[in-house]
């Protein structure tokens, strides 16, 4: 299993589906939406997660065999070697009768359903799982003994203020929560982090203490498994050459159906909130967008750690990702000549 671990309002959806354009994985969306997970563990730890190990693999479990509507219908939804094609063409048409059940006032109906994978015998597929609430336990999936490769992506802390605003202006996003457990990590500890906000502050300074603490809890635990960390800012200037760094070190096979995907959602502006439409310049749109002042602000917080600074006063110690005890960015021309010709449109 591929597990992305990320903040919300930072890019993972898109990493996701350009991951699985390949044609052997088969994605999960957010599937720790639809089981909390909460009867078998926390959401943050205040220590480290020890004799979690059995509850946090049965957890994964459950995760890995989630089908449910929600966790299975994002778009676009592209050929798979493990489904053949009859399937896929049955599989497409149960999401969008699941889709057209809940426009229709029966979403009650459609939070119950469970659409099959039509995996063949023989072919079983890759998981590719992403999660915006798993930052505060990927030490413990980690640490189970569950096959997970880990993926850390970060969005600049400004991206995600700023984006996470705009969301709540447009009533896209719901209001913050209470930090309740979250102030009591050891990273929140470690920054005293209870004598500089709380649940009153100011929406700028509980949403960079939010940003910090929280990709704090998972940037350790990912880093010491030899698991990678990804910039999304730098991924979606030049994604193509990255995405094939990313995708070798993965053992994924880069084809034209991933091409065709990059092509598409990066020619747009993201003109929706939830788009996946990742034009020139939409990671860095917070540079005009929020006033000098609130910049200023959100890089005193976070600059308080390594995980913070590389954005503002350091580069970051990789250029892409971590593998193993090394960085690696395997050359582009090297990837690119193995790509398969297959027919690259999605359903």
């Amino acid at each position: 299993m591929i597990f992305i671990f990320s903040a919300p309002r930072s890019g993972s959806t898109w990493l996701a589906k350009a991951l699985t354009s390949e044609r052997r994985t088969l994605y999960l969306h957010e599937p720790d939406i639809v089981d909390r997970g909460a009867d078998l563990l926390p959401f943050w730890f205040s220590d480290e997660p020890a004799g979690y190990e059995d509850k946090a693999r049965q957890y994964l479990e459950r995760l890995a065999s989630n089908r449910n509507l929600r966790t299975v219908s994002v778009p676009p939804f592209f050929p798979k070697h493990f489904r053949a094609e009859k399937h896929r063409a049955l599989h497409t048409s149960l999401i969008y009768f699941g889709k057209g059940m809940e426009r229709a006032g029966l979403r009650v109906l459609a939070e119950r359903m469970s659409v099959p994978g039509f995996v063949q015998p023989g072919h079983e597929p890759r998981l590719v799982v992403k999660s915006v609430s798993a930052l505060g336990r990927a030490e413990a999936f980690l640490k189970c003994g569950y096959p997970l490769t880990p993926i850390l992506l970060l969005r600049h802390p400004c991206g995600f203020v700023n984006s996470y605003l705009q969301g709540l202006r447009r009533g896209a996003m719901p209001r913050l929560t209470r930090f309740d457990q979250l102030l009591e990590t050891r990273s929140a500890r470690r920054l005293n982090a209870k004598t500089a906000v709380n649940d009153d502050s100011e929406y700028i300074d509980r949403l960079a203490w939010t940003w910090l603490l929280a990709n704090a809890e998972a940037y350790t635990a990912v880093a010491e498994s030899g698991g990678f960390i990804l910039d999304y800012d730098k991924l979606t200037r030049d994604p193509e050459p990255q995405l094939c760094a990313l995708f070798a070190s993965l053992g994924l096979e880069w084809s034209e159906t991933t091409s065709w995907f990059l092509e598409h959602s990066t020619a747009g502006d993201g003109g929706s909130y939830f788009s996946l439409s990742r034009g020139a310049g939409s990671a860095d749109r917070w540079a005009s967008q929020m006033r000098a002042d609130d910049i200023e602000r959100v890089r005193e917080i976070v600059c308080q750690e390594e995980i913070g600074r590389s954005f503002f006063d350091e580069p970051l110690p990789h250029s892409l990702v971590r593998v193993g005890s090394s960085w690696a960015k395997p050359s582009h021309r090297d990837t690119a000549k193995n790509r398969r010709h297959s027919d690259p449109r999605p359903a």
